[in-house]
């Protein structure tokens, strides 16, 4: 049985996703900043482990955690719903950091 971990689990595409993986029998590696396992249905096939993709010691223990994988759902994320030249400094960083070198580190 393929094994899958998707980041960003806590709602929106994460969330679809990891219950669409268990619908097809996948086992699920559902990760989140903040683990919530009674957000995505019971399992046998399921775990729920906390990450945050730009936390370098997080993404060890998460790894450790999960062993070996088939597939990686990068799907950890966020937006700022303003014009480029309106977001505040702090702000950019933070996508920056999740968006780009998350992923990247992943």
């Amino acid at each position: 049985m393929p094994k899958v971990l998707i980041t960003g689990c806590s709602s929106g595409f994460g969330l679809e996703t990891a219950k669409l993986f268990l619908e097809r029998g996948w086992k699920v590696i559902a990760t989140m900043r903040k683990s919530n396992p009674a957000i995505l249905p019971a399992s046998d096939n399921l775990a729920v482990l906390p990450l945050d993709v730009t936390d370098p010691s997080s993404i060890a223990s998460a790894m450790k955690k999960a062993g070996a994988i088939d597939v990686l759902v990068n799907n950890a994320g966020f937006g700022a719903a303003v014009p480029i030249e309106l977001i505040e400094p702090e702000t950019a960083r933070q996508l920056f950091e999740t968006n780009t070198l998350g992923t990247l580190a992943m």
